[in-house]
């Protein structure tokens, strides 16, 4: 059977708008066209789309849901015996929305038998992104949205502590963030990806002036240069962002740049990859 865009929007939950910017971006789906030009979707494109949804209601990104359908990996149940990850999520959220960091611990106490990306995938940043989604709803203050990222970002550092990302035997990656780039959450995460695949990642923090990482790349002459933007920025201002860094960068360095500051327009900057999302990216890179 056929669908056309409203009644995929109306059995999916996903408005055409958004419908349209999938296709657009993630090449997601190819519907045929009528002679009028009207988007036909297929049974299977619907099914497809569906389970997306459920997936970004759940807390992926939309890069991490259409990664996860395309390997054909329905969401990863939860240990036997052990508490849902949803309910984890639920819990570690109301307790950094009181300030309660005893009860943000123990939710998180729960899910640490899992693997160090598991943690960061299905827990922290999805609590991240809802806390992101608060504050911009003005449901939550300044003190809360502080209080919930202080805490992720400690955890990310944790994990990486743990992982040791000097130890490893890979090729080197070096992770900083731009000039007037304070959030670093995503690249954190974006620096347990590599090193879980074993990449030898030097982390140098948020707010790096590009002559500091030019002097760093040049000295270490790494593999990769990664780093993550959040802030808003217009296009012209990111075209000079990327072309500094590929000019700051060796030759033989590969740069890359992730995150939702990525201007929506912007498929390619020359000698830059890009993604607007740092999980996506750092998976294909890794």
């Amino acid at each position: 059977m056929s669908y056309r865009i409203k009644r995929v929007a109306h059995l999916t939950g996903i408005n055409p708008a958004t419908l349209r910017a999938w296709e657009r971006r993630y090449g997601l789906v190819a519907p045929d066209r009528t002679g009028s030009g009207y988007r036909l979707y297929t049974d299977e494109d619907v099914a497809m789309l569906s389970r997306i949804k459920v997936l970004v209601d759940e807390g992926l990104t939309i890069g991490e849901a259409i990664s996860r359908v395309r390997r054909g990996n329905a969401p990863l149940p939860p240990d036997a015996g052990g508490p849902s990850i949803r309910d984890v999520r639920f819990r570690m959220l109301e307790a950094l929305m009181s300030f309660d960091r005893r009860g943000a611990l123990e939710a998180y106490q729960d899910v640490m038998r899992l693997p160090p990306e598991r943690r960061v995938e299905e827990v922290l940043l999805p609590v991240l992104r809802q806390v992101g989604e608060l504050w911009e709803a003005n449901e939550c203050g300044v003190g809360e949205e502080h209080f919930a990222t202080a805490f992720i970002r400690e955890k990310l550092a944790g994990i990486i502590e743990d992982l040791d990302t000097g130890a490893a035997r890979g090729p080197e990656a070096v992770c900083a963030g731009v000039p007037g780039e304070r959030h670093e959450c995503g690249l954190l995460a974006a620096t347990i990806h590599l090193a879980t695949r074993g990449w030898r990642v030097v982390y140098l923090g948020p707010d790096v002036p590009v002559d500091e990482i030019r002097r760093i790349l040049h000295q270490r002459r790494p593999a990769l240069f990664c780093t993550s933007v959040v802030n808003t920025m217009s296009i012209a201002d990111f075209r000079a962002l990327t072309r500094a860094l590929r000019d700051a960068a060796p030759a033989e360095t590969e740069v890359v740049v992730g995150g939702p500051g990525v201007p929506a327009p912007f498929a390619s900057a020359e000698g830059v990859r890009l993604s607007d999302d740092m999980g996506v990216l750092a998976h294909a890179l890794a």
